[in-house]
């Protein structure tokens, strides 16, 4: 009996480090560091609340696009659940699942949601990187 039990919280375990290694070792979580705002990298920040609809789809999305854009943008989120986060959108007038594009200095370009498909994502993302490089 002692033998079953041990093998079946083997098993867990082992299904639980792999379960975590698939999750966090695949998909790097978005940073909630807003310090880098103004570093020279425009940054794109993400106004997020946990286990909210709007934030969660906006979240996926901009999560898929990350990988080919890291080189010339920062990706950040103002988590609301925090004080900084809160503080952040508070500053910008910024509402769960809404972004803000920041230039290189940090100056602030129009608060707008995330678009709910891929490829406007990526020509709102083509299009303000045009205009501030």
């Amino acid at each position: 009996m002692v033998k079953v039990i041990s093998i079946s919280a083997a098993s867990l375990a082992l299904l639980f480090g792999l379960g975590y290694f698939f999750t966090i070792g695949f998909v790097k979580p978005m940073s909630t560091d807003l310090s880098i705002i103004g570093q020279g990298k425009p940054v794109l920040v993400l106004a997020y609340e946990n286990y909210s609809p709007d934030g969660g789809e906006a979240l996926n999305l901009l999560q898929k696009v990350k990988g080919d854009y890291n080189s010339r943008l920062d990706f950040v989120v103002a988590d609301l659940g925090t004080p900084q986060g809160f503080a952040f959108a508070n500053l910008h007038k910024m509402f769960n699942g809404q972004a803000v594009f920041l230039k290189q200095n940090g100056e602030p370009l129009k608060v707008t949601y995330i678009p709910k498909n891929e490829r406007e994502l990526r020509s709102q993302l083509d299009s303000k990187l045009a205009d501030v490089e």
